[in-house]
């Protein structure tokens, strides 16, 4: 008959039956396009924030040149009035660099951190040159040896009978307590010269500020603290 299907024919309806048949999706993407609602994204490779271009508002102030800058300083840190000047100076130049706000903030902490470290390595390597006096007066021929305690006991005594507070203060090391140190009475040429000093006047009369007589001892421990225990 006309109407008879051939097993040809068959296969070929079943074919197309499937073609037209809508596509199963996983179950993860089926998920995923309910939580969508079905919404395509809006998404360009062109969009500033790498999306759909709705960037949050915050994220475009943090990337702007403020008005004012503000500094915050780290907590134990105050500046000072001198300080604050130059802050207020260096405001205009960072808006000629286009700074941001925490670009501000970091190169001023980095600017601290850094002035911190320099002063810090400065007062190590000065304290090293004047322990390396002390250690030249221990080799000197004319000072150290074995009598080194008796020329530092002399200079000593110059220093008590003549020396101001002021003067001593200089002799002594820098420190918090006495930043007008320059830590001189290591310097072997001031023990020299107070040495012979001492030598040309006498031993045996020197008075101090209060009118009595200078010790050999007294205060060597401080005048000269890398000197004074060693005999």
């Amino acid at each position: 008959m006309a109407e008879e299907v051939t097993e040809q024919e068959e296969l070929n309806l079943g074919a197309e039956e499937i073609k037209d048949a809508p596509e199963e999706k996983a179950p993860d993407e089926q998920a995923a396009g309910e939580e969508s609602g079905g919404q395509e994204e809006s998404k360009t490779l062109l969009s500033d924030d790498g999306g759909d271009g709705s960037g949050e508002e915050d994220s475009d102030k943090a990337g702007e040149v403020p008005e004012k800058y503000e500094y915050k300083a780290p907590e134990g840190i105050d500046l000072s009035e001198d300080a604050q000047k130059m802050l207020e100076a260096f405001d205009s130049h960072a808006k000629d660099m286009g700074l941001t706000q925490d670009q501000y903030q970091a190169v001023i902490d980095y600017d601290i951190e850094r002035g911190k470290a320099a002063v810090e390595y400065q007062a190590t390597a000065f304290n090293e040159r004047i322990d390396a006096w002390g250690e030249e007066v221990k080799a000197d021929k004319e000072l150290g040896g074995e009598s080194l305690q008796q020329n530092l006991g002399l200079a000593k005594k110059v220093l008590d009978g003549y020396g101001s507070e002021g003067f001593q203060r200089m002799l002594d090391k820098p420190s918090a307590e006495n930043p007008d140190g320059l830590g001189l009475g290591n310097h072997p040429e001031m023990i020299r010269f107070l040495n012979r000093v001492g030598k040309s006047v006498g031993e045996s009369d020197f008075i101090d500020g209060d009118g009595h007589k200078a010790q050999d001892q007294d205060g060597l421990q401080r005048m000269y603290p890398s000197m004074a225990q060693f005999n």
